[in-house]
C-alpha cells in the first residue's frame, strides 16, 4: 500500500485542502459555476508523490491563490478525512479520492493577499470569503459543510490528534454539479 506521504493511499489519489478562516471568522472558498448549479470548493489539490500532504496544500494555496502560508508562519492542522468514490456526469468509472481537510486560522485578514479569481484555473472562478453558516447548506467539495462551523468555532485539537472520519463521499450522498 502506498502512504499518504506518496500521494495515494493504496490506488486512490489524495487530495490535501484547507479550510482557511480569517479573523472575522470567514472561510475561503472557490466558487465554481457548473452545468448543474453552483458548487464551493475548498482549496487545495492532489499530493505529488513523494510530498507530504502540508507541503502540497502549501504549495496548492500559493498556485491558486497567491497566499504564502510558508511566510505567514500558519499551522495546517488535520480535521477532517473523508472518501470519495462517486461517478461523474457523463463518465464510467469511478472517480476516488481521499480527502485531507485542513483548518488554518490566519493571522490577519487576507483579503488583500488573496486572488479575486483562482489563479491556475483555466476559466475564471471566483475566490469569496463567506460565512461557515452560509456554507453549511451550499453544495461543498468535498461535502464537509455540516462540519465547518463545528471545525472554525471549537478549540483546535493538538496537531497529533487523528482527524475526524466522515461519512463517505458516495453517489448516494453528494452530486457533481
Amino acid at each position: 500500500m502506498t502512504s499518504v506521504q506518496d500521494g495515494a493511499a493504496g490506488d486512490v489519489p489524495v487530495r490535501a485542502c484547507a479550510v482557511l478562516v480569517a479573523p472575522d471568522g470567514r472561510i475561503c472558498v472557490i466558487r465554481r459555476h457548473r452545468p448543474r448549479g453552483v458548487q464551493h470548493s475548498l482549496p487545495g489539490g492532489l499530493v505529488g508523490f513523494g510530498e507530504q500532504p502540508t507541503d502540497a496544500l502549501r504549495r496548492e494555496i500559493r498556485e491558486e491563490l497567491g497566499l504564502d502560508l510558508a511566510v505567514e508562519d500558519v499551522d495546517l492542522v488535520l480535521r477532517f478525512e473523508q472518501h470519495q468514490e462517486t461517478r461523474r456526469p457523463g463518465e464510467g468509472p469511478l472517480f476516488r479520492r481521499r480527502h485531507l481537510v485542513y483548518v488554518a486560522h490566519l493571522p490577519r485578514p487576507p483579503v488583500e493577499d488573496v486572488a479575486l479569481v483562482e489563479l491556475d484555473a483555466e476559466d475564471a472562478t471566483e475566490v469569496v470569503w463567506l460565512l461557515p453558516s452560509d456554507l453549511a447548506g451550499a453544495h461543498l467539495y468535498p461535502d464537509v459543510g455540516e462540519r465547518l462551523v463545528d471545525a472554525v468555532t471549537t478549540q483546535v485539537p493538538p496537531a497529533a490528534a487523528a482527524p475526524t472520519l466522515l461519512a463517505a463521499m458516495t453517489d448516494a450522498t453528494f452530486r457533481w454539479r
